[in-house]
């Protein structure tokens, strides 16, 4: 008994009773809000598969605009074999297909909750991670709920194929990536995590969902031409978003950086080019030093390290993408609230104090600070990423090189 009340302390059942009814709030506030123009992201996708009903061209905005709905905003920008997704939505009226999307979004969040609980966290997943779950990394997680983007379904295949790899499915692992992939592409990353297993087939694997996603990339070329010719011209038009609070990734970082510097100080635009190679020369130190440490990692093994694996190729994934959007950090709520319990310590209050000493007001900044709260401000996802990713590096090479285990990484 005496455990049992400790475990639902009356703060506690404060505490989450709070954090449920705001939580419902929101939920009821996204779920009513057809009219607040909510979920903009779905609207896009939903008149995408109305105009390939017509047979026409759904990576054209004008399409969707005149045919659809004259406020959409966005471009369809994943691959023409993912538009039968978004044709079952379109059966139904848009009010509808705007609730059913909602719907299905919040029970993916469910399952993801239950993995990430009883999976990845374990008894790291005290109630203080539903908290950071809401709040961090801007509210990512909130983000992609008003959006109406799709990140959450990618979310759940994604941590469903972690949790096979756990278990050493590597087919159903593949499998997993793959079908995220054939949605926004980048994802199929995550197939290098193949390489890591101590399995003989690993390359046939690893090898094969390569051909299989390339080879379902040539069905729909086959196709059509003409779509695919346009799904790549969206695919690589997004590269160009510069904006730090829609897109906090590290490349647009450097680009900004660069932009706002060099002419200062050379007094001249800087070369089209510069960014672009400032770029792979920190992807270059961010694989290397990742490599490094996964490989620390394998040798020391163990269920727990095979954990940290996936949670340091999470964040260097989010380092290493030049378009990483406030919706994708999602993807690091887990990694980043294991190593803020396991491994933060001086580093905590360092990043505090960083807080504190950054909420200046404007119009009292001192000379030249302006420019650096812009860079930091407006990158804030992306720096506690960085955090995030040093502290990984840091418990792994504390790791022994001649430590091992019996229990293989994957």
């Amino acid at each position: 008994m005496a455990s049992l009340y400790k475990k639902f302390s009356a703060s506690k059942v404060v505490v989450l009773v709070l954090l449920g009814l705001y939580s419902l709030f929101l939920l009821w506030k996204i779920a009513g809000g057809i009219d607040q123009r909510y979920q903009w992201d779905f609207k896009t996708h939903y008149c995408a598969a109305h105009v390939a009903e017509m047979g026409l061209n759904f990576y054209d905005q004008p399409y969707l605009r005149h045919f659809c709905s004259p406020d959409v905003q966005q471009y369809y920008s994943y691959t023409p074999l993912s538009i039968w997704f978004f044709r079952f939505f379109s059966l139904f009226d848009y009010p509808t297909a705007y609730l059913l999307f909602f719907i299905l979004k919040v029970l993916a969040l469910a399952g993801l909750f239950f993995l990430w609980k009883k999976i990845f966290l374990e008894t790291e997943g005290d109630l203080g991670f539903f908290v950071f779950a809401l709040l961090a990394f801007n509210s990512a997680l909130y983000v992609d709920l008003l959006t109406g983007n799709i990140s959450l379904f990618e979310q759940l295949g994604l941590w469903l194929g972690f949790f096979f790899l756990l278990r050493r499915k590597l087919f159903l692992f593949g499998l997993c990536v793959v079908l995220v992939a054939n949605f926004k592409v980048v994802p199929l990353a995550f197939l290098i995590l193949l390489l890591f297993q101590e399995n003989k087939k690993k390359y046939l694997h690893f090898f094969g969902w390569l051909a299989g996603f390339f080879g379902l990339q040539a069905v729909s070329y086959a196709l059509s031409p003409f779509l695919f010719k346009e799904f790549l011209r969206v695919f690589f038009s997004m590269l160009r978003e510069t904006s730090g609070a829609l897109n906090p990734s590290t490349f647009v970082w450097l680009q900004n950086l660069i932009r706002s510097y060099y002419p200062r100080v050379l007094g001249s635009a800087p070369p089209v080019l510069l960014s672009y190679v400032v770029f792979t020369l920190a992807a270059v130190v961010i694989v290397w030093l990742t490599g490094q440490a996964l490989g620390r990692l394998k040798r020391r093994g163990g269920l727990e390290t095979e954990k940290v694996a996936i949670f340091l190729s999470c964040m260097a994934y989010a380092l290493l993408l030049p378009r990483f959007k406030d919706y994708s950090y999602v993807l690091l709520l887990v990694p980043a609230y294991f190593a803020l319990k396991k491994y933060s310590g001086g580093l905590g209050r360092v990043f505090l104090f960083g807080l504190m000493i950054l909420s200046v007001p404007e119009f009292v900044n001192l000379p030249g600070f302006k420019e650096i709260f812009e860079q930091v401000w407006g990158f804030m996802p992306m720096w506690a990423a960085v955090v995030i990713w040093i502290l990984y590096l840091r418990h792994a090479f504390s790791l022994s090189k001649s430590a091992s285990s019996r229990s293989p990484l994957y």
